[in-house]
Order: C-alpha cells, then sequence, then structure tokens
C-alpha cells in the first residue's frame, strides 16, 4: 500500500497543497500517509513513531 501512495505521489501532493510551518518537524504529506496505512490496519504502531520509518 505504501508502494502505491508513493506511486501517486500523494506525498508531494499533500506537501504542495498545505503550507508549512516553521515548528514542524514532518512535513504534512508524510503525516497524512501514516494515517492512511495506519487506518487501513496495516500498522499498529502509535503514530508518533512514523516519523522513525519514514
Amino acid at each position: 500500500m505504501a508502494g502505491i501512495i508513493d506511486e501517486m505521489s500523494l506525498v508531494d501532493l499533500f506537501n504542495q497543497l498545505l503550507a508549512t510551518h516553521p515548528q514542524e518537524i514532518i512535513r504534512a504529506g508524510q503525516v497524512v500517509k501514516a494515517m492512511i496505512l495506519n487506518g487501513l490496519g496495516f500498522i499498529s504502531a502509535p503514530l508518533y513513531l512514523f516519523e522513525k520509518f519514514f
């Protein structure tokens, strides 16, 4: 599923559509990808651990 998200360039799309904040550590596109994977049940780790995987 992560490969399909990458092929569709959803991460880049969300990064372009959503503004950045100077204090953000993880870009919005990566957060959306993590939420999709978590919501579909592919990953059971808490979302605060996702920065280690992306």
